[in-house]
């Protein structure tokens, strides 16, 4: 995503001035001493991006979504210190020096109040989106998908060759928060470790419930079967990511593979998923001191996805000249199997292979 130009970054609109935000004041918000005259003088003690931090000065008036916030994987990207607790054997949340490592790369992600509410994301050098103006939904390519967007954006916009957008996607009619509202972007359910053992999910049967009968396909696999196992197209996968500035080492590839559902709960039921390899490897955090993670094969490298390029007729869904499902998918190179592993990845994900 490249970044927007300078004098955007930093242009306040005069419409910001007449906005309830903007009557605050700017010491208000950012402190500072607005009967200074001089630039050091007015600046001092200012604080640039207010609603970063423990306490964000958004709670003061937005208590309650603020509290929530605090302790969204938005917010914490616990997920992301829980995963690497599980890999290495212990929790690098309260070593100083790898945190310190952990903040200036895979921190850089985390989502605060105004990163979502009045500028682009710091993971792309940031900026105001509307002259400072606050706006509520966050905005679906300038927020969201600036920092979900290699994988989950373009899948969802067809920005990958050859591949359909996502049927959602409905510029200004059906956009992110039409599935994804408020109080699951705000907060995480109790107890959850990561985005994926969060209840507060998303399913595409809260939508359409009635599909089951629509046709003997629905019928038959209904609640065995992911949605996406039969709509989804191919999706982005990627293997190992090292820190340092290295970034994603190798290749990325489109591909759809289908597993025994990693994750079975009440909230995901289902017994065969779709899966999505992601950039892990042993040596992943080397720069950081951490030359291999002795518990690797804890976490498996297909993990449960839910690719967000969703159509009606897929290769999977299509019979059209008298093909039948055994011939579409059943015989097909779908499945995640033994011989897609390497050796280094056998164990890991041993317990959710299929076979033919």
């Amino acid at each position: 995503m490249s970044q927007v130009e300078a004098w955007q970054m930093v242009n306040v609109r005069p419409s910001f001035l007449d906005s309830k935000h903007g009557k605050i004041g700017c010491t208000g918000c950012h402190g500072g001493d607005a009967t200074a005259t001089e630039m050091e003088k007015a600046h001092a003690a200012m604080v640039a991006a207010p609603s970063d931090g423990e306490n964000p000065v958004c709670g003061t008036c937005h208590g309650d979504i603020a509290a929530e916030h605090n302790g969204s994987m938005h917010k914490t990207m616990k997920g992301y210190y829980h995963l690497i607790e599980k890999r290495l054997g212990r929790d690098i949340s309260t070593d100083s020096e790898l945190v310190n490592h952990f903040n200036k790369e895979c921190g850089k992600c985390h989502a605060s109040c105004g990163q979502c509410h009045v500028s682009r994301p710091v993971s792309v050098q940031g900026g105001f989106v509307q002259g400072h103006n606050f706006y509520t939904p966050p905005d679906n390519k300038e927020n969201c998908t600036a920092c979900h967007g290699s994988r989950i954006g373009a899948e969802f916009y067809g920005e990958n060759e050859g591949l359909a957008a996502d049927v959602h996607w409905i510029p200004n009619v059906k956009r992110c928060e039409f599935c994804h509202d408020a109080a699951s972007i705000h907060s995480t359910s109790s107890g959850a470790n990561t985005r994926m053992e969060d209840t507060d999910i998303i399913r595409c049967e809260a939508c359409h419930a009635g599909a089951q009968a629509g046709n003997r396909w629905h019928n038959k696999h209904w609640g065995d079967l992911s949605c996406q196992v039969c709509h989804s197209q191919p999706y982005k996968n990627c293997n190992s990511c090292h820190t340092g500035g290295a970034g994603i080492t190798g290749s990325s590839y489109m591909t759809l593979k289908i597993a025994k559902n990693p994750l079975r709960s009440p909230s995901r039921p289902y017994k065969y998923v779709t899966v999505r390899h992601i950039p892990i490897a042993r040596d992943t955090y080397a720069s950081w001191g951490i030359p291999d993670l002795p518990n690797y094969d804890s976490e498996p490298t297909w993990k449960y996805a839910t690719p967000h390029n969703i159509k009606r007729w897929t290769a999977q869904t299509d019979t059209s000249g008298g093909a039948a499902c055994a011939e579409k998918c059943h015989k097909s190179s779908y499945y995640l199997t033994l011989e897609d592993l390497p050796a280094g990845e056998v164990e890991a994900n041993r317990a959710y292979v299929l076979t033919r």
